[in-house]
């Protein structure tokens, strides 16, 4: 099963930018605040038909905590891609979601405690992913601005915090051990609050061009969300470390739709070249970091 969702995973994560890849938004936050619109309808639709379960309030806020965490993370990849550009922050945070799961996984769950004289092996697989990730992600150009002196400061430090943060919007889930199906409920609202508010202190439209528009946006969020189920229950399935790590190979999938659906980077050119070998490479390490045992 835990093959299973990772291909929910990464399949779903991997293309849910692409339906509103050419949508024209007021800033990339208003994109995200329709993935949590569409999340908060699946997530309530999905709480709504598990009868008999119920949730503690303190879990409720814990799960609600943990929306507010990915939003804080949205807020901070936001203003990291608009000091140093999408590439140089992602290249960042993305390798610092991996190795700070696998940390999360090690300290909080005890997870890897007994790999004893595999801990070589758990580090080959680390660094085949980073490296693949990050061969994917350089393999583009920048595309974005390039700030100096403290507006570079910011926008480093604020691509550390999304890589931290995004890699540990679902630990409340994990630490209150609800059920996953109703848990998701409060954390969508949490994300909801969260990115409301950043689109508000932003003074950001939400307003896109026309039905057709919303509609794209509307698929996006309800990949995002399809992905978020399958993260979470991979994450239950093989560990926190593990489970997220492998749910990175996302960029993977999204390198590939890139190539070839949108041509960035085109076909046949050095730069898909290198994002494909990347694919490679990334995904050998996630075989090796999945069959540890």
């Amino acid at each position: 099963m835990g093959t299973f969702y990772a291909a929910i995973t990464v399949l779903a994560w991997g293309t849910w930018l692409v339906p509103s890849q050419n949508v024209k938004v007021n800033g990339q936050q208003v994109r995200v605040f329709y993935v949590a619109v569409a999340n908060l309808v699946i997530s309530g639709l999905v709480a709504s038909t598990q009868d008999g379960h119920q949730m503690t309030t303190a879990e409720f806020c814990l799960a609600f905590a943990g929306g507010m965490v990915w939003a804080l993370g949205g807020w901070a990849a936001f203003a990291a891609t608009d000091k140093i550009g999408v590439v140089r922050a992602f290249g960042v945070w993305a390798p610092l979601n991996i190795l700070v799961s696998i940390v999360f996984g090690a300290v909080l769950f005890k997870e890897f405690v007994a790999l004893h004289g595999r801990v070589l092996v758990l580090c080959l697989s680390l660094l085949l992913i980073v490296a693949g990730v990050l061969m994917i992600i350089f393999s583009k150009a920048s595309g974005g601005r390039t700030a100096s002196g403290r507006a570079a400061v910011l926008g480093w430090a604020c691509a550390a915090a999304a890589g931290v943060l995004w890699a540990a919007y679902y630990l409340p889930i994990k630490v209150s051990k609800a059920n996953m199906w109703i848990a998701s409920f409060p954390l969508a609202c949490g994300m909801f609050v969260g990115c409301s508010a950043i689109v508000l202190v932003s003074r950001s439209s939400a307003r896109l061009a026309n039905g057709g528009a919303y509609f794209r946006a509307v698929c996006s969020g309800a990949l995002w969300s399809i992905g978020n189920y399958g993260m979470l229950l991979l994450v239950g399935a093989l560990g926190a470390g593990k489970g997220f790590t492998i749910s990175q190979l996302s960029v993977v999938v999204n390198a590939i739709c890139g190539i070839y659906l949108l041509k960035d980077p085109p076909p046949n050119t050095r730069a898909a070249r290198l994002a494909l070998f990347g694919c490679v490479v990334a995904t050998v390490g996630a075989i090796i970091l999945g069959r540890l045992k």
